[in-house]
């Protein structure tokens, strides 16, 4: 998987964007349907944000900061194609953001390529200040997180946790 991530220097007005790209040997028609079920965006980004879908296409998030602190927005998908997915927030966002995936035919016949592009675009303000504490530091990780969790769900129909699990053995296998 590979990424790119983009910082302003200090001082100038925020604009976190990142990029990650991985190939998955699936066609893209049956990976653009599991990225517009609702159900999806829940998962791959819970590392992030709680998402809820709406029934008229929009999607709520609350992104948990630093110190405890919330940040809200909806999002919208603003235009699909068979190669491209978009979307935005809407007016009112604590952090306004763009976001796009492509999906490419993968050489050799290999599945497909995404490339998922998102832009976090952060008010000025106590807001601005403290949210561009949370994405100076990790919007190429929320992307590439997000992406490989889709990958994993596309793939197997899981996303693999290291969340303790209620049947595990406490104490480790000497026990």
């Amino acid at each position: 998987m590979s990424t790119a991530v983009r910082q302003d220097p200090p001082g100038a007005a925020l604009d976190a964007s990142a990029h990650a790209a991985v190939t998955i040997d699936r066609p893209a028609d049956d990976l653009r349907t599991l990225w517009l079920d609702p159900r999806t965006q829940a998962r791959i980004w819970a590392h992030f944000a709680d998402v809820t879908a709406r029934d008229d296409g929009t999607a709520d998030w609350i992104a948990r900061g630093p110190a405890g602190g919330q940040y809200r927005w909806r999002t919208k998908i603003m235009a699909t194609s068979p190669d491209d997915i978009r979307w935005a927030s809407l007016d009112g966002a604590d952090v306004p953001n763009t976001g796009a995936l492509a999906l490419r035919p993968a050489p050799g016949d290999r599945g497909t390529e995404l490339h998922l592009d998102v832009r976090f675009d952060p008010p000025g303000g106590i807001i601005g200040k403290a949210a561009s504490k949370l994405f100076h530091i990790v919007p190429g990780e929320i992307v590439r997180k997000a992406l490989y969790q889709f990958r994993a769900l596309a793939l197997t129909g899981e996303i693999p946790t290291t969340d303790p699990q209620p049947a595990a053995r406490q104490g480790g296998a000497d026990r």
